[in-house]
């Protein structure tokens, strides 16, 4: 309001101005009223109606007074000059305004835009700072990766993964299942569980509860990794056959590129140690029969002695041969005899416990060891073992037959070994099959199907 008022006082001041010098001379009017249209063209700008009326009424009464004096045709044109001055001031107004509006718009759309590229570049800027933290941390997992090398069994890796991987990646829990092979109905869907959680590493033997099994369902039919709730399901096929799962509970979402990292890792590292395992157990487990090979026996046997010593513990050793089985491979074939000699060292460990050592020694002889086990009562097993053969009905192809072994059984008592005794387990070791085999051989001089103690083969020659 202010500047109007002074504005209209400058107004004022020129049109007093005008009639003062122009009752002289006329031409100062030509001179100094187009300026009267710049006050009436801010009022229409501003849009103050009441000074650009005051302002428009003035210029037309100061034009009618001196049209009134002399209207010539110069002066009419002056006239109708004025009014064209001030629509021109309208039109380059209005044309200024919609370049000022284009401009303002086009402002907008820059800043607009700026603002956009800003908060992109600080998202990218984020994104950025996240992938270099991932990429840190996959590093870090990768070193540890390399490490898992080093593992060449189950027990070694659970324990390695659970003390590298609780600083670099949040989890409530870990298991690693493997498949067991089947040994009848009754072990079929069993699986070794390897449980990692805080408290430790837990293995067991187990088959799958309800959740498990429905999870385990899903990866088959994806044959790829499966997610329920907040766990991941990574599996590990042999074929068409899943050999093996590993999964992880409680990841977070930003971490699942690096779990898949791991269990990428994982599955060839698991792959690994189970070929491993392979062909440690085909070095050591004869082929045929699934029980020990003769050497691997011998060193178990070795520590089994070793303990006995050490602990002062009885163990008792027997070995088997079957009873004329030249003559049964020529009458029924070689893959019958190979048959019976399997279903043999079946009813061989169904009778055993799982402590006990059973090894293939020659080509029908078997030898067992029964740590902490009292001559009483490995004589009730000998003599078990030897009844449950000669009554079993060897169904092989279209043939039924029976067979019939003979036994030798020795016993160790490192309770009534002399204090200043040293001998090596190993020599006690083989000297133990050398008495075996002799009350083996004997017990078939006697007539076969029948246990013969090496401490009677003592008393008869002495």
């Amino acid at each position: 309001m202010y500047k109007r008022l002074l504005i209209l006082a400058l107004h004022f001041v020129l049109i007093l101005f005008i009639l003062r010098e122009a009752s002289s001379l006329i031409l100062v009017y030509f001179l100094l009223s187009p300026l009267l249209i710049l006050p009436a063209f801010y009022f229409y700008k501003e849009a103050a109606w009441f000074f650009f009326g005051i302002t428009v009424l003035t210029i037309l009464g100061l034009f009618v007074k001196y049209a009134a004096i002399d209207l010539w045709p110069e002066f009419l044109l002056f006239g109708i000059f004025q009014p064209f001055l001030f629509m021109m001031l309208m039109f380059y107004f209005g044309d200024l305004r919609f370049v000022l509006r284009e401009a303002t718009v086009e402002k907008e759309e820059i800043r607009t835009n700026l603002e956009n590229l800003k908060a992109k570049f600080r998202t990218r800027l984020t994104s950025l700072k996240h992938l270099e933290q991932q990429v840190g941390s996959l590093m870090n997992l990768f070193e540890i990766a390399r490490d898992f090398s080093e593992c060449m069994d189950f027990a070694t890796l659970t324990e390695f993964l659970l003390k590298k991987l609780g600083s670099e990646l949040a989890f409530q829990r870990m298991r690693i299942f493997l498949a067991l092979k089947s040994e009848g109905e009754g072990k079929a869907g069993l699986f070794k569980v390897y449980d990692m959680a805080v408290g430790g590493v837990n293995e067991s033997e187990r088959p799958l509860n309800k959740d498990e099994k429905d999870d385990f369902d899903l990866i088959m039919k994806s044959k790829s990794m499966v997610r329920h709730d907040r766990i991941w399901y990574f599996p590990i096929f042999e074929g068409e056959r899943m050999g093996a799962v590993f999964s992880i509970e409680g990841v977070k979402e930003e971490d699942l590129a690096r779990v898949e990292v791991l269990s990428a890792y994982l599955v060839l590292l698991i792959k690994k140690i189970k070929l491993y395992e392979t062909m440690r157990e085909l070095a050591i487990i004869d082929e045929l029969t699934q029980v020990f090979v003769r050497q691997h026996f011998m060193e178990r046997l070795e520590e089994e002695v070793e303990r006995s010593v050490r602990f002062k513990l009885p163990l008792a050793v027997l070995m088997l041969d079957i009873d004329h089985f030249k003559r049964y491979n020529d009458e029924f074939g070689h893959p019958v005899g190979d048959v019976t000699l399997k279903e043999v060292a079946d009813l061989l460990k169904k009778n055993l416990r799982r402590v006990d050592l059973v090894g293939r020694y020659g080509g029908e002889e078997f030898v067992v060891a029964m740590p902490e086990t009292k001559p009483a009562d490995a004589c009730e097993v000998a003599e078990r073992i030897r009844s449950n053969i000669a009554r079993h009905d060897f169904q092989v192809y279209d043939d039924t037959t029976k067979v019939t072994v003979s036994q030798g059984l020795e016993f160790f008592d490192a309770q009534q070994l002399h204090k200043n005794t040293q001998a090596a387990p190993k020599v006690i070791a083989v000297d133990l099959i050398r008495r075996v085999d002799e009350a083996m051989y004997k017990a078939k001089e006697e007539g076969r199907n029948r246990v013969c103690l090496y401490k009677d083969i003592i008393k008869k020659t002495s």
